[in-house]
């Protein structure tokens, strides 16, 4: 079974939603969201609103509108405390 240390170190790595986790870490999607819940009470992780942060940082941000995200789950990232 992985650990919220395991599903952390995927968002790390880029992994930014509980269905590719899930996947990654042969887990249940809803297991995978409870994890992510807890770290993300506990600071660890953030969500990423459209136009977000994860928008700041992408090459194609002057001509998009943010609609390249287009599922309806949540992305998630390092917040800054998590990053510590």
């Amino acid at each position: 079974m992985a650990s919220l240390e395991d599903v952390l170190g995927l968002i790390e790595r880029g992994y930014a939603n509980p269905k590719e986790i899930a996947k990654t870490l042969n887990m249940d999607v809803e297991e995978v969201k409870g994890m992510i819940r807890i770290l993300e009470s506990l600071g660890y992780v953030e969500r990423v609103k459209l136009g977000g942060s994860l928008c700041k940082n992408c090459p194609l941000k002057r001509m998009c509108s943010g609609a390249c995200i287009r599922f309806k789950g949540q992305i998630y990232q390092i917040s800054r405390s998590g990053s510590k």
